[in-house]
């Protein structure tokens, strides 16, 4: 039936079909379905090679007799390098020239022998169609292959390069003087390599480098100004603020920028970089898209008030009408101190079913399109791993505080590991004390290995959280036989019950034996219209009220007829 339907496709679409297959599925069993899928195989001209030192020769020996090299457009090559003895590579390129494969446009290299890295990179220098280069290796390369490397970035068709390689090979490199390329990826770089890069690409619009090295910055070199760059991505940058404004200040012309800031060196640094509206509206004015994580180490002993003006600074006009950018907040206990990280949010709303920072105790609050301000100025929410805060403070590594951190957390959720003493009363006294039970609102159970869910237990805090209307929890297969006893019984007080990622066969259960909700709430990680199929004809056998939202994450049940949807 799918087949016949494909054949009445035009070829275009089937080769967009075949875009999605292996080179394997194409030659070896999509091609021999019938004579048209045959035909349609021989002139599609978008074939993936991936060879590697794990792959089959008996698969190498029959590529060998099906493929046309010529409708080969990307080639991926692996690990020739471990193998001193011939190699899958070297076998099967004994059978086809390099040089018969004159459509290529995409080539990665990872980890080759000199001699396969120097036949492939020749051979691309002699290409007129050629795009994109993506070469992972950290040796140092000899000269004449370094010579042939320059050539490559000098072809006029090249338009994207990705190097992991060492320093000393982009040193070594002659970057063209006006090099054709409009995206380029790098692993590693100095500060120095990276302006004398951008000096010789006039046509470079998107950059993104994993490590950028700032050390020893010349103030000659640091005042250049390339307005040629449109993006910008610098992940793991360790290095005062003044100097990543001095970076981002050279590139005035930036639309996005994608930042991630570890441990700046000081709090007075996040208080700078809370002033980045100003920054921003003077340095950076086509600026449309921030995304950024920076994370400051910060004493426990750290004044309150000042992490609460960072956190104003981000609630003016200019972030969340002007620009609509959101904001996360978190502070992070563990056992080695405090830390206080700012990321970027689409939307600014905590999920504390994704909030995860390995620590003792987190503490969340956002900025959102829909904020007001002097209302949620102190609105909070926290995770607490309490079998290891319980264990850090019985060895002494972490002291309770006198008072609360922050008094208004209306939002707890609490990370149960595997020890299953943590429903010990001592847990519960130690709770107490971190978070003011009395002020929240939403209570989730995070169950993370063999946790057990006892409802006798969680009514136990609930009696103390007495304006706790909303109950969760994360379900990860954890949850024991005959639950249903345990969700019947938990507190009146509970009005909405959420359950992530439960199966069916326990949505009937929960949906049949919880009566006294007011509304339960299951979801899921995935996101389609099918995701719900099941439970949704249950519901409507049942004559149940229920609700699903647009991105097919949630599911609500209404239990009590009174209420409307």
């Amino acid at each position: 039936m799918e087949s016949s339907f494909l054949l009445t496709l035009p070829v275009e679409i089937v080769h967009r079909i075949l875009d999605c297959f292996n080179i394997e599925d194409i030659l070896f069993s999509f091609r021999y379905v019938c004579k048209k899928f045959y035909s349609i195989t021989d002139i599609y001209n978008r074939l993936t090679l991936d060879l590697s030192n794990h792959s089959s020769q008996t698969s190498i020996h029959r590529l060998h007799r099906i493929i046309s090299p010529e409708n080969v457009t990307t080639l991926i090559l692996r690990n020739s390098y471990y193998n001193n003895e011939l190699n899958d590579i070297d076998y099967f390129f004994s059978f086809n020239d390099i040089h018969r494969f004159t459509g290529l446009r995409f080539v990665r290299l990872d980890s080759l022998t000199e001699k396969d890295f120097r036949t492939v990179i020749c051979h691309l220098t002699t290409l007129s169609t050629f795009k994109s280069l993506s070469i992972f290796d950290r040796r140092i390369l000899k000269n004449d292959i370094i010579i042939l490397l320059s050539k490559v970035t000098a072809l006029q068709s090249i338009r994207e390069l990705d190097f992991d390689v060492s320093t000393r090979v982009l040193n070594e490199i002659s970057w063209p003087k006006h090099g054709m390329y409009q995206k380029i990826n790098l692993k590693l770089c100095s500060y120095k390599q990276w302006c004398h890069i951008l000096h010789h690409s006039p046509n470079l619009r998107i950059a993104s480098i994993t490590k950028l090295d700032m050390n020893n910055i010349a103030k000659d070199v640091a005042c250049n100004t390339y307005k040629q760059l449109t993006s910008l991505t610098l992940n793991c940058i360790q290095c005062p603020i003044d100097q990543v404004e001095m970076l981002l200040a050279s590139y005035p012309s930036l639309i996005s920028i994608n930042l991630t800031l570890n441990i700046i060196s000081s709090f007075e640094n996040l208080q700078r970089f809370s002033q980045w509206e100003y920054f921003i509206g003077e340095k950076l004015p086509r600026l449309k898209t921030v995304r950024f994580r920076i994370s400051s180490p910060i004493s426990r002993s750290q004044d309150f008030a000042n992490i609460k003006s960072i956190i104003a600074a981000f609630r003016t006009s200019f972030w969340l009408q002007r620009k609509c950018w959101y904001m996360q907040f978190k502070y992070v206990i563990n056992n080695d101190g405090a830390q206080f990280i700012i990321n970027s949010s689409v939307d600014g709303y905590v999920d504390l079913y994704q909030e995860f920072e390995t620590g003792l105790i987190s503490y969340f609050t956002s900025t959102r399109k829909d904020d007001d301000g002097p209302k949620m100025h102190n609105v909070w929410s926290a995770i607490v791993n309490l079998p290891e805060v319980t264990q850090a403070i019985c060895s002494r590594r972490f002291t309770i505080p006198k008072y609360y951190l922050f008094d208004n957390v209306i939002q707890l959720g609490l990370d149960i590991d595997h020890f299953d003493d943590w429903q010990r009363s001592s847990s519960f006294g130690c709770l107490s004390k971190l978070i003011n039970l009395s002020q929240l609102k939403e209570i989730y159970f995070l169950l993370s290995c063999k946790a057990t869910f006892e409802a006798s237990k969680i009514n136990t805090i609930l009696e103390k959280a007495i304006n706790v209307r909303t109950f969760g929890i994360k379900n990860n297969g954890s949850l024991r036989d005959h639950m249903e006893n345990d969700c019947a019984a938990i507190s009146p007080q509970i009005e909405h019950f959420i359950i992530r990622s439960p199966d069916t066969c326990t949505m009937k259960v929960i949906a049949e034996h919880v009566e006294h909700i007011s509304t339960i709430t299951f979801s899921c990680d995935w996101s389609s219209s099918k995701t719900w199929k099941k439970i949704i004809k249950w519901l409507m056998e049942k004559e149940k009220k229920f609700s699903v939202t647009d991105d097919y994450r949630l599911i609500r049940i209404w239990m009590k007829d009174t209420i409307d949807i």
